[in-house]
């Protein structure tokens, strides 16, 4: 059995400061909120535990069959450490990043059995956003202690003033085996990676948001 946590957690200010109205999780995407989206593409492939993890007090998270985790942490690079009560000591944990707008073959990737521990995104810049991402963090039955003790490795790190960054990506280093300042050099771990690069990713501007919702519409790849 799969549990997958939808991470809709932050408080989402770079959104709005920006210039975006509302929140990202709720913009529309083909006339279909993205968090509905993505829940829809994990039930067609099987996967029915599924909890968001979202502000307690935005009703609109409240999805028929989704059970609602409040998130213990609001600030950027915590994200992954929200809901450690939900995640499955015998089963696997599927994280999914809330901004995410997928293809059906990435979450064909996404929901797929992996033996290890996977993270799953984008190493490189892509057609909208001009940094690496990720999109989703595989964890193996038993792997939740290792992928928590990574990221707070990683919390550590900064701390001391080792790294410049803590977050999933350093977390993703340190489960691969960085150690030290290599925490911080982006570096394709291939076995650790899944790198997806058909046109999935996520938005943070309205601009960005525009620029999906064109790609969405000339790429069949983003429809079922």
């Amino acid at each position: 059995m799969t549990t997958a946590l939808i991470m809709c957690g932050g408080a989402d200010e770079k959104w709005t400061n920006l210039g975006g109205e509302g929140r990202r999780h709720f913009q529309l995407i083909d006339g279909e909120r993205l968090i509905d989206r993505q829940i829809r593409q994990l039930r067609a492939r099987g996967v029915t535990d599924i909890g968001i993890i979202a502000p307690p007090e935005i009703n609109a998270y409240s999805i028929r069959g989704v059970f609602r985790v409040e998130p213990r942490f609001a600030e950027w690079g915590h994200e992954c450490l929200n809901g450690q009560a939900y995640w499955p000591a015998d089963d696997r944990l599927l994280q999914i990043f809330g901004d995410t707008i997928f293809t059906e073959a990435a979450m064909d990737l996404t929901v797929r059995a992996y033996p290890g521990f996977k993270m799953i995104g984008r190493h490189n810049p892509g057609g909208v956003s001009p940094y690496g991402e990720l999109f989703a963090v595989n964890v193996p039955p038993g792997g939740g202690p290792a992928w928590a003790g990574a990221l707070r490795l990683g919390f550590r790190l900064k701390a001391r003033g080792i790294i410049r960054r803590a977050g999933s990506w350093e977390g993703y280093r340190i489960m691969a085996g960085a150690t030290g300042r290599t925490v911080h050099h982006h570096r394709l771990y291939r076995r650790f990676f899944v790198d997806v690069i058909d046109g999935t990713d996520d938005f943070d501007t309205p601009e960005q948001y525009a620029a999906m919702l064109e790609l969405v519409a000339r790429t069949p790849g983003f429809r079922p």
